[in-house]
């Protein structure tokens, strides 16, 4: 289903604002994946002479691979009532679809507009000549420690040119400390490395606000803030890329900005002008 939630303007202009008045992204760009986008043209490149591998084979398509949570599959507005009279009804079209073996709708989801399907957009009208692939490996609900166990399934075995890695809106205090996250991030990073020949660009989430966890729990705090410095840390230290979007999202909070106001869910899903900055701020890594 399309989303439909209209976001705050002013804060929606103070976003976008923030996002051109400063460069958001590491000094480092994924070298490796832009020599792909300029080599890889297809017919043209057979054309020209420069389009077959050492195999004899035409030049595949570049590959992205984005592993991440809700926000990387295209989740906007919650189908979760907040009015208590509302519940009871709700409760029951939960019960009932497990009865069935129906999956039950908890969010809008709208993978049109999501952030990966706008950057691969941006990328063609970079790169005229270039037919980019992507495959969504964002899964709702889903944390670094799932996403680390499925990083064979799900990114790995395709091989890919480019992995976006947007994880850290789910992380809860049961699932450990920030030095926990780093160490599983740590670990996927080289694993990543060691496994394909792609380059990487680390992904720190937009702003949220203390919710529901994956249980159902209200939450007194976010770890958000914590492990984007922690993901910051960690690009540093293994030499991947980074976008820096709770930066930007923080400046604009600073600015003036009501968070609110730009989640669909109210929690923590950007509306879909939020994913067109995400988008823009990859951008800022290709040049």
């Amino acid at each position: 289903m399309k989303t439909s939630f209209v976001p705050d303007s002013r804060s929606l202009t103070i976003l976008k604002d923030c996002l051109c008045s400063h460069t958001w992204v590491s000094q480092k760009r994924p070298e490796r994946f832009l020599e792909t986008m300029r080599l890889h043209t297809g017919l043209i490149g057979v054309m020209s002479g420069l389009g077959m591998d050492e195999e004899g084979l035409e030049l595949k398509n570049p590959l992205i691979v984005a592993l991440g949570d809700s926000v990387t599959a295209g989740h906007f507005e919650s189908t979760i009532p907040t009015d208590e009279t509302e519940r009871a009804a709700f409760s029951a079209y939960v019960e009932r679809c497990h009865r069935t073996g129906v999956p039950a709708i908890f969010d809008l989801t709208d993978a049109r507009v999501c952030y990966l399907e706008k950057f691969r957009q941006r990328l063609i009208d970079r790169f005229e000549t270039t037919s980019v692939s992507v495959v969504n490996s964002g899964i709702a609900g889903d944390t670094l420690l799932q996403m680390s166990k499925r990083a064979k399934r799900d990114l790995i075995r395709y091989q890919p040119d480019l992995v976006l890695i947007n994880g850290s809106l789910n992380w809860t205090d049961d699932l450990g400390d920030a030095e926990v996250y780093r160490q599983t991030l740590t670990e996927l990073v080289r694993r990543i490395k060691a496994e394909t020949t792609a380059d990487i660009i680390l992904m720190t989430a937009n702003g949220d606000i203390p919710g529901f966890d994956r249980y159902g729990k209200r939450m007194s705090k976010t770890w958000t803030a914590t492990l984007a410095q922690v993901i910051r840390e960690v690009a540093a230290a293994e030499d991947t890329c980074l976008a820096d979007t709770h930066a930007l999202w923080t400046k604009a909070r600073e600015e003036g900005a009501d968070w609110a106001g730009l989640l669909s869910n109210g929690v923590n899903h950007p509306c879909a002008e939020g994913h067109d900055v995400y988008a823009d701020l990859l951008m800022q890594l290709i040049g």
